[in-house]
């Protein structure tokens, strides 16, 4: 079911909710968060921002490099005031932070791209070695079409296991 179209101003809620996210998920940088919360325009980028800034103010949040890091501060905000935002609210920005952290790991793990061959188009991917970064296993999977390959690049990012097992399982 989809839910309707919800902005968030009020900076308690918004503060609530990132140091659920914070909690939940652990350190996300702060293009991670505008990513998670302004889906579908929930909370505003400017909204976030300030919001952010009150967080390391009152000592809700560290900054450690980039990585916001929820503090006991935080904990104790969000003990006092994890009911304010709506309990579908709270499960949609937490469905979508899970979302960008699965594809942070799968960034560090995995190179893709659609590239142009002379027999059509193909996605190609490189499962790499997490100890130094070396190749440790490619597939191409060809299409006729660069739409055609952007669809296995799609499918791809939703689920790499199962792509992995449907194309081993061809061979076995």
């Amino acid at each position: 079911m989809k839910l309707p179209k919800i902005t968030i101003t009020d900076e308690v809620k918004i503060i609530t909710l990132v140091c659920l996210i914070l909690e939940k998920l652990g350190g996300l940088t702060e293009a991670q968060l505008l990513e998670i919360v302004t889906v579908d325009e929930t909370i505003a980028q400017f909204g976030l921002i300030d919001a952010l800034t009150v967080m390391e103010k009152k000592k809700l949040a560290n900054v450690t490099g980039d990585l916001f890091e929820i503090t006991d501060a935080g904990r104790g905000w969000l003990k006092e005031f994890a009911k304010t935002p709506a309990v579908t609210l709270r499960n949609k920005m937490l469905r979508e932070g899970e979302r960008v952290v699965r594809f942070a790991k799968l960034k560090k793990a995995v190179k893709w791209d659609i590239t142009r061959e002379k027999s059509g188009w193909a996605f190609y991917v490189c499962f790499l070695n997490e100890m130094d970064g070396s190749a440790v296993m490619e597939i191409k999977i060809h299409s006729n079409t660069n739409k055609g390959a952007a669809e296995i690049q799609e499918k791809f990012l939703k689920d790499p296991p199962k792509i992995i097992r449907n194309t081993l399982s061809n061979f076995l």
